[in-house]
């Protein structure tokens, strides 16, 4: 018998509204003794299908901590909540039946573990990069960013001590212009404990959960003993040049970097762990080329 059903708001998407309210359902679940808990569908209107990794890593980890989650009324949810939850794999990843339709439109839902590095990649070329929808590319700026993003991976596990990260994606018409999300997610250590762990040990100044992540995406900047930056220079530079959008989440802290600048918000619950979503902008005709192939002062060039 189940002890309590939230009933999933309206609208969840990609804005700050969108990762708080999912970080709010999880404490809220977190509030009462592990039992039998619903999560309801039915009045679910717009669901982004790329929150699928952050809402499905949080699922799995109130299972872990002994709840038992039961999705319900999936098919009383808006045809295209429906649709795209059936698409990206996410509801045959919590055991519903579906009939699996074409997934051009999506990345599919999956769970990696820390060392399944060269799954990671082939999965990057052949869900993100070789979508007809990417942005168009020469192979070795495809490269560069498949490499750029397997380095955010390999952060994701090694800097946040996760045993496993999370990814998912959409093609998304209700925005203007168009875009290609894919977002990825762990559940370790967050980017504000590990940057001012870091600053304790040099004895410098504590720094705000938003202010870490700014610090973190530097270039150079690492809390480990190689130089990092959490492998997000090549991918800023594209999205800039593409005039898409990066958005961090990390404990309380929200981020987000577009062509107009960067702006950060500090949310009023903490997400336990870091989202990571990059919005790519599709409806962008540029050609983007690596920078070892010498394209002089091209403004395309990452």
């Amino acid at each position: 018998m189940l002890e309590k059903t939230y009933k999933l708001i309206p609208i969840i998407k990609n804005d700050v509204d969108g990762y708080q309210y999912i970080a709010n359902l999880y404490h809220d679940i977190k509030k009462i003794c592990p039992s039998e808990i619903g999560i309801d569908f039915s009045s679910c209107r717009r669901f982004d299908a790329n929150l699928s990794s952050a809402l499905g890593a949080l699922l799995d980890k109130l299972s872990e901590d002994g709840y038992q989650i039961w999705l319900l009324n999936i098919f009383k949810a808006a045809a295209g909540v429906r649709r795209a939850l059936t698409r990206n794999g996410f509801l045959k990843a919590f055991s519903i039946t579906t009939n699996n339709e074409e997934r051009e439109n999506f990345i599919l839902y999956k769970k990696f573990s820390a060392s399944e590095q060269v799954e990671f990649k082939q999965y990057i070329f052949e869900e993100l990069i070789n979508k007809q929808k990417f942005p168009k590319h020469t192979t070795a700026a495809g490269e560069s960013i498949q490499e750029s993003i397997l380095e955010i991976f390999i952060n994701s596990s090694t800097h946040s001590d996760c045993n496993h990260v999370y990814c998912c994606g959409e093609y998304i018409s209700k925005n203007s212009p168009h875009t290609l999300d894919m977002t990825i997610v762990n559940l370790g250590t967050s980017i504000e404990d590990n940057v001012n762990r870091h600053m304790l040990k040099l004895n410098k100044k504590q720094l705000s959960s938003c202010a870490c992540i700014e610090w973190a995406i530097i270039q150079g900047n690492t809390t480990k003993d190689v130089p990092g930056g959490l492998g997000f220079t090549i991918i800023c530079n594209f999205i800039l040049r593409n005039q898409g959008k990066l958005q961090i989440i990390s404990s309380d802290a929200y981020w987000e970097l577009c062509h107009e600048g960067s702006r950060s918000v500090k949310m009023n619950n903490k997400f336990p762990g870091t989202i990571v979503n990059m919005e790519f902008n599709i409806d962008d005709d540029t050609v983007y080329y690596a920078g070892v192939e010498d394209k002089e002062n091209s403004e395309n060039l990452l």
